[in-house]
C-alpha cells in the first residue's frame, strides 16, 4: 500500500503513481539539459552511407541517445573521400530528409544540419549542396590522414580562406603529425583555421595520449568546436555531455 495526502491507493495505482512521478522527474531533468543549444557539429547517423549506422534502427537509436544526453542541433557530416563520392550526394539529402521526417514522427526534437566530412585532397569541391554546413558556402569540416599532413595543405587552406570558405579541421588531436609538432595546431590557428576535438577523446576514449593531447590545446586555447564524431551507439556513440560537463568546468 502507498500512502500519498491521507489517501489509501490501491496496489494496481501504486506503480502507475511512480512511474508518472519518474516520468515528470526525467522530463524535467532533459528539460534542464536542453535550456542551452548544444551544437554537435560531426556525426555520422545516416544509415548505409560510411562507415557510420547501419540500419535505420540503428540510426533512430543515435538519435535518442543524442537529444538523451543534451544535445539540441546535430550537423550530419558523411565521409568524401575524393570528389567522386559527391555522386552520392543525392541519396545523403534523400535520407536526410527522411531522417527529419522520422525524428519527428518519434517526438525527437533534435534538429538537424547538412553537411560533410572532407577527406583534404589538392583539387576539393566545395561547390556541392552538402560541401558547407548548410549549403552556407563558409564552413566546412576537413580531415587529414591520420598519420601525414600534405605539404600544400596551408596553401590550399589560404586560397579557400581568401575567397571565405573557413576550414573547420576535425580531431586535431588524432593526428600523428600534431602529436609530435604541436606548434603545427599553433599555425593552423594562426592562418585562420578552425579546429574540432572530439567528446571521445577528452574523456580518454583514444588512450592517455590523445586525451592529453586534447587538453592541451583546450588549455592553449586553440579548440573551437567539441563534436562527437558519433558514428554508432556503443563504441563511438553521439554523446557528448561528459565532455561538455568537462569543458564547462575547466575552461567556462
Amino acid at each position: 500500500m502507498l500512502l500519498t495526502g491521507g489517501v489509501v491507493l490501491p496496489e494496481n495505482q501504486q506503480f502507475s503513481s511512480q512511474k508518472k512521478r519518474a516520468a515528470e522527474r526525467n522530463h524535467n531533468h532533459l528539460m534542464l539539459k536542453h535550456s542551452m543549444q548544444r551544437f554537435d557539429i560531426h556525426s555520422h547517423i545516416l544509415p548505409k552511407i560510411d562507415d557510420g549506422s547501419d540500419s535505420w534502427d540503428e540510426t533512430m537509436d543515435m538519435a535518442r541517445q543524442a537529444w538523451q544526453s543534451g544535445t539540441t542541433d546535430l550537423a550530419v557530416t558523411h565521409h568524401i573521400v575524393n570528389n567522386a563520392d559527391y555522386a552520392r550526394e543525392g541519396e545523403i539529402i534523400d535520407k536526410f530528409e527522411e531522417l527529419k521526417t522520422r525524428l519527428q514522427a518519434a517526438q525527437i526534437p533534435l534538429k538537424l544540419h547538412l553537411g560533410a566530412e572532407i577527406y583534404y585532397q589538392f583539387d576539393m569541391e566545395l561547390s556541392h549542396r552538402i560541401s558547407t554546413y548548410n549549403n552556407n558556402g563558409k564552413y566546412f569540416l576537413v580531415e587529414f590522414s591520420m598519420r601525414d599532413i600534405p605539404k600544400a595543405v596551408d596553401e590550399t587552406f589560404f586560397d579557400f580562406i581568401m575567397d571565405g570558405k573557413t576550414p573547420i579541421l576535425a580531431h586535431p588531436e588524432r593526428y600523428l603529425e600534431l602529436l609530435q609538432n604541436p606548434d603545427r595546431a599553433y599555425e593552423f590557428v594562426q592562418r585562420g583555421v578552425l579546429l574540432q576535438v572530439n567528446a571521445g577523446s577528452l574523456v580518454g576514449q583514444y588512450g592517455g595520449q590523445i586525451r592529453e593531447f586534447a587538453i592541451n590545446l583546450l588549455e592553449a586555447r586553440l579548440i573551437h568546436f567539441v563534436g562527437s564524431d558519433g558514428h554508432n551507439t556503443t563504441r563511438r556513440p553521439i554523446v557528448m555531455d561528459e565532455a561538455y560537463d568537462m569543458v564547462q568546468e575547466r575552461w567556462g
